[in-house]
């Protein structure tokens, strides 16, 4: 007796379709994952919407400080024009030259006070009998 061959098992279509199915399934998974991410970063991220109001804060605080420099930077190019040859100010040099150093002229007249302590005298709460 010759069996009768089977044909070859094939899958119920309705299982193909499952896996066809399945495909997509995580495929949308992973792109709902890639969307969320990149959705996330554009809102929290360190360049995202929400840190834009913060580098702004930082980028008006620095001209501020960039036009307090470019005024001392001018500040200091005119004092440095005092110093500047042929163009010196005597007076002023040696007025800076005097209070700095402490100098006195020869003709200059110096009186010493005395100091605050000592014109005042000693306080009566400081002066404690010894025992």
């Amino acid at each position: 007796m010759a069996r009768a061959q089977q044909p070859a098992a094939t899958p119920p279509k309705g299982i193909v379709g499952m896996a066809f199915l399945k495909g997509i399934r995580i495929s949308t998974f992973l792109f709902s994952g890639v969307l969320v991410y990149f959705a996330v970063h554009f809102f929290v991220g360190q360049q995202g919407v929400l840190s834009w109001h913060s580098y702004v804060q930082r980028a008006d605080s620095l001209i501020a400080e960039r036009d307090n420099l470019v005024k001392q930077r001018a500040e200091l190019e005119r004092k440095l024009a005092r110093y500047q040859a042929g163009q010196v100010d005597s007076d002023y040099v040696e007025e800076r030259a005097m209070s700095q150093l402490g100098l006195v002229g020869p003709n200059d007249i110096t009186m010493t006070l005395p100091k605050a302590a000592a014109v005042a005298g000693p306080s009566a709460s400081s002066q404690t009998p010894n025992p």
